[in-house]
């Protein structure tokens, strides 16, 4: 068995994070709470302030109702026209962008990135130039299985580490040919506790 990381027809440009999803609800969250600490303010004089919303920036629909609540708070009152300007843009922008960073979250499982061009591709370091230094890319980590030098399966992984595409790639092998094979040659790349303890589950030998 032997792994190799090609290319993906994707713009390399398009990278997708999912740490940078997090980063980017976390600050609407932020905002959220920094808006409703200035109607806080506001009512700081009077007896009731107004019920604290939900600043939970994971469904479209609740971002937009507590931006709604925010408003709704300030509808009478004097307030500054930077914050006026922020709700609209927030009314008009932050619901959307929740909904664009689920469905990107959504596409992206388990993975830390993909391309926004190919949302199927994941970035990887490949080494592709003349002093063969690593170039960050979208791409696939494709696996192939051979016997007497021809190729009798491969897949298509979208991790980065060979060790995670071991067992797919020989449950699709048994997928095939109805066995699995009796012997599994690889590199120490693919080494786990979890793959050896699968590999004898299928009565394989690892040499």
């Amino acid at each position: 068995m032997v792994g190799i990381k090609i290319e993906a027809n994707a713009n390399k440009y398009t990278f997708v994070w999912a740490k940078s999803i997090k980063t980017s609800r976390a600050r609407i969250e932020k905002q959220l709470g920094e808006l409703w600490s200035y109607v806080e303010k506001v009512y700081q004089d009077e007896e009731q302030i107004p019920n604290t919303p939900d600043f939970e920036a994971i469904d479209p629909e609740k971002v937009s109702l507590t931006i709604d609540r925010i408003n709704q708070a300030l509808e009478d009152k004097p307030i500054d026209k930077k914050v006026r300007q922020k709700l609209g843009y927030a009314k008009k922008d932050w619901p959307k962008n929740v909904e664009k960073y689920n469905r990107q979250e959504q596409q992206m499982g388990d993975r830390n990135s993909m391309s926004k061009t190919d949302p199927d591709a994941t970035f990887m370091r490949m080494k592709d130039d003349h002093m063969q230094n690593g170039q960050l890319k979208a791409g696939y980590n494709q696996q192939a299985g051979t016997n007497n030098q021809f190729i009798v399966n491969y897949t298509l992984a979208q991790t980065t580490a060979d060790t995670t595409t071991l067992i797919d790639h020989v449950d699709e092998f048994i997928e095939s040919y109805g066995q699995a094979p009796e012997k599994l040659t690889a590199d120490a790349g693919y080494g786990s506790e979890e793959n050896y303890a699968d590999l004898e589950s299928k009565g394989m030998k690892l040499l």
